[in-house]
């Protein structure tokens, strides 16, 4: 079963790193009203396209970044 990647990064150095099963991603994209689903996406977390590329069985990876207490940070999602 793919698994979806997230990393949260300080200054180039792994902080945190978790995944989440595609099967997931699915379920709760079928919740999420369009507008939820639009907000994400204009923030970098485009969940449908990441759907898209877990059915065609491609790479793909996004990039945000956000300030957590005052400290810039990457997040990074990725499916491989």
């Amino acid at each position: 079963m793919p698994k979806i990647t997230v990393k949260k990064l300080v200054a180039g150095e792994l902080e945190k790193s978790f995944r989440v099963p595609a099967s997931a991603l699915k379920i709760g994209v079928r919740f999420l009203p369009a507008s939820a689903l639009g907000d994400l996406a204009q923030r970098g977390i485009d969940l449908k396209s990441i759907l898209a590329a877990l059915r065609r069985g491609e790479q793909y990876s996004s990039s945000l970044q956000v300030a957590e207490n005052g400290v810039q940070k990457t997040i990074v999602i990725s499916v491989a």
